[in-house]
């Protein structure tokens, strides 16, 4: 969080400077929701009776913040492009388990097999966006517009870390890291709050995925995990513009 105040404080001392509103430095906060939340988890058969654990509508609500750089082409100044860096940290938090596989009771046709604790997910992702924007309320002291709708379409590289934390299923296992390539779709609304600054609010639909293998420490085996991951987030931030 200190990152944002300290991209924040970036943005007010830029939008000190002459206007020309070209270039844009964003920062910004909000929180998240997993909607599509298919997570999978394949157990060595014989190590263990979790072969096969599908955790469903499993995510909590994450806080979500970043910052964004960029610029609108002088050309088509309705047309840019920015870098995106943003961080979230979804949490699986304690449910009840369906296995496909053996279970407790001793048969392998699935069925419940008890509840998990925490597994924390932190995602960390770069994005290439592009920019289009409509420029209204045009005025000398704000020619690009004070009032800008706009949507934005990306390329993230996400850096994504599964940690089990008090889970019985996986208390010996560590945590890995898997780097991957998904999309993000957005649109906002920004607005002229000072000669150089905008505040905004958008909303964003990322999709990501991550594959790891959590390794147990004490019998030397891996257990593979699969993410695949639909997410809505909300945010508001400020944009300086010069």
């Amino acid at each position: 969080m200190s990152f944002v105040i300290s991209v924040i404080v970036l943005c007010l001392m830029l939008a000190a400077r002459p206007a020309s509103a070209e270039w844009f430095a964003d920062a910004y906060a909000g929180y998240s929701l997993t909607t599509r939340n298919d997570v999978t988890v394949h157990s060595p058969a014989g190590l263990s009776i979790y072969r096969d654990v599908e955790y469903d509508r499993a995510f909590d609500n994450a806080l979500m913040y970043g910052a964004r750089f960029g610029r609108y082409f002088d050309g088509a100044p309705f047309l840019g492009l920015g870098v995106d860096l943003f961080t979230f940290t979804p949490t699986i938090g304690p449910q009840q388990l369906h296995i496909d596989g053996c279970v407790p009771s001793g048969g392998c046709s699935g069925g419940q097999g008890g509840t998990t604790g925490r597994i924390t997910v932190d995602t960390i992702a770069l994005s290439v966006d592009l920019m289009l924007r409509l420029q209204l309320l045009k005025t000398d002291k704000a020619p690009w517009g004070r009032l800008q709708p706009y949507v934005s379409a990306g390329v993230p590289v996400f850096k994504t870390t599964v940690t089990p934390r008090t889970t019985a299923q996986f208390r010996n296992q560590d945590g890995d890291t898997d780097f991957s390539v998904g999309y993000k779709l957005g649109g906002g609304l920004a607005f002229q709050v000072a000669p150089n600054l905008m505040v905004f609010a958008e909303y964003r639909y990322i999709h990501s995925a991550a594959s790891v293998d959590l390794h147990d420490s004490a019998t030397v085996t891996r257990t593979p995990v699969r993410l695949d991951l639909d997410t809505h987030g909300a945010i508001v931030g400020l944009s300086a513009r010069w």
